[in-house]
């Protein structure tokens, strides 16, 4: 038997933090206990996606990154809190009661407190570190901003088209972000997802105006 055999299993750990701590900020912030559209764990779930695809392609360690994704928001409460730093110190404590490799808790813990901020003008590392960031921004991009940042709206009580079109099609970070991107594989998808989130909206203007009409 080895030591970390009666501890629980670390993923099933984390999944189930990451869950809880989005339910807690939908209490804090809104009152309830559920949403229609849990904008927060929709983002969690793209980022350990978006993650795992981008260790496999840059040779991450696959473990490191896969916690970090998974609780990379543990302590996201609001607009101005320190989330990147106490997400560290709460990852350390979660981490140590499971069977996550006690030598990666560290560089887990460094990653989720450096990926704060949707842009950043000196390079993040390490590797990990680095994935986590590009992962949390490229979710925020493409096809999936569009559902996720409509839906957080709507989760929020906004919830016209004319709302959405206002507030939505200008976002001047984005193309900030891609620049900002550390790995390869997520520039080139970065700009591409710029491209769809714009033609998304300016498509959506001309359906409503009928100017797409000929």
């Amino acid at each position: 038997m080895t030591p970390d055999a009666d501890r629980p299993a670390w993923r099933e750990a984390v999944k189930t933090a990451a869950r809880e701590a989005t339910l807690a900020e939908a209490r804090n912030r809104r009152g309830v206990e559920e949403t229609c559209f849990n904008y927060r764990w929709e983002h969690v779930q793209a980022v350990v996606r978006l993650a795992l695809r981008l260790a496999e392609l840059t040779g991450a360690d696959g473990e490191i990154v896969e916690a970090a994704a998974w609780l990379h928001d543990i302590c996201k409460r609001g607009r101005d809190d320190d989330h990147g730093d106490e997400g560290a110190v709460a990852a350390r404590e979660i981490l140590h009661s499971t069977d996550f490799p006690a030598g990666k808790i560290d560089a887990v813990a460094d990653a989720i407190a450096k990926h704060v901020g949707l842009w950043v003008d000196e390079p993040v590392e390490p590797l990990e570190a680095a994935v986590l960031w590009d992962a949390d921004k490229l979710s925020k991009l493409g096809a999936t901003a569009v559902l996720h940042l409509a839906g957080q709206k709507i989760e929020n009580g906004e919830a016209t088209t004319e709302y959405l079109l206002a507030r939505l099609t200008d976002q001047p970070w984005q193309p900030e972000a891609v620049r900002s991107f550390h790995t390869g594989p997520a520039r080139e998808a970065g700009e591409k997802r710029l491209e769809v989130y714009r033609t998304f909206w300016e498509q959506l203007a001309r359906e409503l105006q009928g100017s797409d009409l000929g």
